[in-house]
């Protein structure tokens, strides 16, 4: 056998075995980075001795026998084997024939128990997303790093640095080679089918490059999948996901042109669907069904890719029972993600005005502001009503999003299409400016918050369908005066300072006219009766605030609230460290547990920003009621943000891993939250727990 063969043969066996080899280590071991080089070395003792004693009949076995052999050794180097590992190292030891039933013994009957409690491990939901899909990839999907690399279009050096970084977090942490019973494994096991399932939307739709689609991420999603639900019979999640990347799969011949630009579900032809992926899928849903219990998140999902599956002709789909499974979804899985899809199939259901009502109020949805999809439905559907201009717009901005080579030419041919189509000199409405307005990218979250409550004030007031040109800076003012009239002066100035934005963006945009730079008979000061049409404002006087600090909480409320029964743990901390302390919000949000000095009541606020809080070093010092507390809310945890937030991140909004508590997988309380609790609670700001 040449080398080429044995190198061939050396990597087909490792796809197919490393899984299993490396699960079985880490059972003996206990640690996923050294059970990786034992399996490493095995592979390298098969390079040295293959090419000349040739490729074993059973190579899996062979490589586990080898691979235990290090094991053993380096636990006797080590002084910590036990009388079971004794006792296996002698039966190897004193063995005289490796006859392939003898090495078969090695993969024991335990094998698919240790690699389901791999992918348990490998997926922690304390490691972020893209570790947990790394460190998978690696392990149970035996790809090296350059493979990983180079199919999510990353360096190498990112790759094993997210690898590494898993491994370690994993050994300080300690987590249990174990498979977890209970509320526990049904929350690890959500994490298990998330990174299956990002293995395969990254290989079905790539999210950045110059194709369309990665097949071997695919395909390895598949393997993954397969291989879970045979570990998993009973789990019907597990099913439902393997029905659904069955049934998305057997699309992958006729998504593409032969030039490699994609085709739309409902311009695909049909025949060319792998009928025996679909199936299979549909024998996996069978089986979902079967298991019995609510239907989750993949099930709903995988039984919407059956009704297009079902569907001869793009013409014959059933949308009506589509959209059904859409809200039933969107009730189990309330992500902004799912309630796009279901915009789409309302409007293919019953009408694109049904749909578009749905997609405009995700405009303003923090998680989908880089989110090209929202900007491409919403352009689709514009276009289908005749809106040409701004569906013009809307695919132009949803190809400056996407990073995928293929569907931005797609974009912006459809951009230039309704750019031909669009009547000349047709001016936008309100609703359309709005929207446009609102999805500018130098906005952030906040802001696009704080504008979107005034813009649709403005749109309910006036109606959608306006025309910008019409509306007049007295309308602006009228709406005003019945919204916030009677409102504190800053809500009142936090509006004008809104709508003045809007308008100055406008103006640049050439949307709004009667600039007094160009046309002086505009200015009011001529002409009192004439409007300033490119200043929306020009009626709304900026209201006088107050000076001063913000009034603090009179210490009869403050000692109820300390009183009240029903306050969690975590809001009397923050509530009472506040007080105590007389430091900002962000400050106290900021604090890290290891940044802690209990014995001194005082907490290190290192370098970063968290809401409010600004850069710098500075200690933050309580009293004996904080101190009370804080090692309760602690509850032996050694790392992370000391305040944490009710949720686990969802896989669209991964935040910064200094954000990320690495035992619970929870996110940093955010400023925004803590704000609203505490006002939901008092009806007043954390400014004003501070100390008179």
């Amino acid at each position: 056998m040449t080398s080429q063969d044995t190198h061939r043969a050396v990597d087909a066996v490792w796809k197919m075995e490393s899984a299993r080899i490396i699960a079985g280590l880490v059972r003996m071991v206990g640690d996923v980075g050294l059970a990786e080089e034992l399996a490493q070395d095995a592979l390298l003792s098969a390079l040295q001795q293959w090419p000349e004693s040739g490729v074993p009949d059973n190579p899996g076995a062979w490589l586990m026998a080898v691979a235990k052999r290090r094991a053993i050794d380096h636990l006797r180097r080590g002084e910590r084997l036990d009388r079971r590992h004794e006792q296996l190292a002698h039966e190897i030891a004193t063995r005289q024939d490796t006859s392939e039933a003898d090495l078969d013994e090695a993969l024991d009957d335990e094998v698919g128990d240790d690699v389901l409690r791999l992918m348990f491990v490998s997926c922690h939901p304390a490691l972020p997303a893209e570790s947990r899909v790394a460190l998978t990839l690696r392990l149970l999907g035996g790809l090296r790093t350059e493979e990983i690399a180079r199919a999510f279009l990353v360096s190498e050096p990112t790759v094993a640095q997210r690898v590494v970084r898993a491994k370690r977090t994993l050994a300080a942490l300690q987590i249990p080679f174990e498979i977890p019973v209970g509320p526990d494994r049904a929350a690890r096991l959500s994490s298990v089918l998330e990174v299956i399932y990002l293995v395969f939307n990254e290989g079905y739709a790539a999210t950045a490059g110059d194709g369309w689609m990665r097949q071997d991420l695919c395909h390895e999603a598949l393997r993954l999948g397969r291989l879970l639900a045979g570990l998993a019979p009973g789990e019907a999640e597990v099913h439902g996901l393997v029905a659904l990347m069955e049934i998305q799969a057997s699309r992958s011949a006729a998504r593409t042109t032969p030039s490699g630009q994609p085709i739309a579900l409902h311009e695909q032809n049909r025949g060319r669907w792998d009928q025996l992926l679909i199936h299979r899928g549909f024998a996996a849903l069978l089986r979902a069904r079967q298991c019995g219990g609510p239907l989750g998140p993949y099930v709903l999902q995988a039984a919407i890719a059956v009704c297009h599956a079902r569907a001869r002709t793009a013409q014959e789909t059933d949308w009506t029972q589509i959209a059904a499974l859409y809200e039933a979804l969107a009730k189990v899985l309330p992500t902004p993600v799912v309630q796009l899809n279901r915009a789409v199939a309302l409007a293919m259901a019953y009408g694109p005005e049904a749909g578009l009502a749905l997609a405009d109020t995700l405009v303003t949805e923090p998680a989908l502001k880089d989110y090209h999809r929202l900007p491409s439905v919403r352009g689709d559907l514009l276009a289908r009503l005749g809106r040409h201009e701004e569906a013009r717009r809307e695919f132009e901005r949803a190809a400056a999003l996407t990073l995928n080579g293929p569907e931005r030419t797609i974009l912006l041919e459809r951009a230039a299409a309704c750019a031909e189509a669009a009547p000349p000199g047709t001016a936008p409405t309100l609703a359309e400016a709005a929207s446009a307005f609102l999805a500018r990218d130098d906005l952030d979250a906040a802001t696009v918050r704080s504008y979107g409550q005034t813009m649709s004030r403005l749109r309910r007031a006036l109606g959608d369908g306006i025309p910008l040109p019409d509306v007049s800076a007295t309308q602006v003012a009228d709406v005003f005066t019945a919204a916030w009239g009677g409102a504190a002066s800053a809500t009142w100035n936090r509006h004008r300072a809104a709508v003045r934005s809007f308008s100055a963006w406008a103006a640049t945009q050439g949307l709004l006219t009667g600039d007094p730079a160009r046309d002086p008979a505009a200015d009011p000061a001529r002409d009192p009766a004439r409007e300033l049409t490119w200043d929306l404002a020009a009626r709304l006087g900026r209201r006088p605030e107050p000076r001063g600090r913000t009034r603090p909480i009179d210490r009869p409320h403050i000692e109820a609230l300390w009183r009240r029964p029903d306050l969690a743990l975590r809001e009397r901390a923050l509530w009472l460290l506040l007080h105590e302390s007389a430091a900002g919000v962000g400050s106290a949000l900021a604090l890290n547990v290891e940044d802690l000095d209990l014995a001194g009541m005082r907490g290190r606020v290192v370098a970063g920003t968290v809401g409010r809080a600004s850069s710098g070093s500075r200690w933050i010092q309580w009293r004996a009621g904080t101190a009370e507390l804080i090692p309760h809310l602690v509850a032996g945890r050694g790392r992370g943000p000391l305040f944490l937030s009710d949720r686990r991140p969802g896989p669209g909004r991964p935040p910064a891993p200094g954000d990320l508590c690495p035992e619970t997988g929870r996110r940093r309380l955010s400023y925004e939250r803590a704000e609203y609790l505490f006002k939901q609670a008092t009806g007043y700001t954390l400014d004003q727990l501070r100390t008179r």
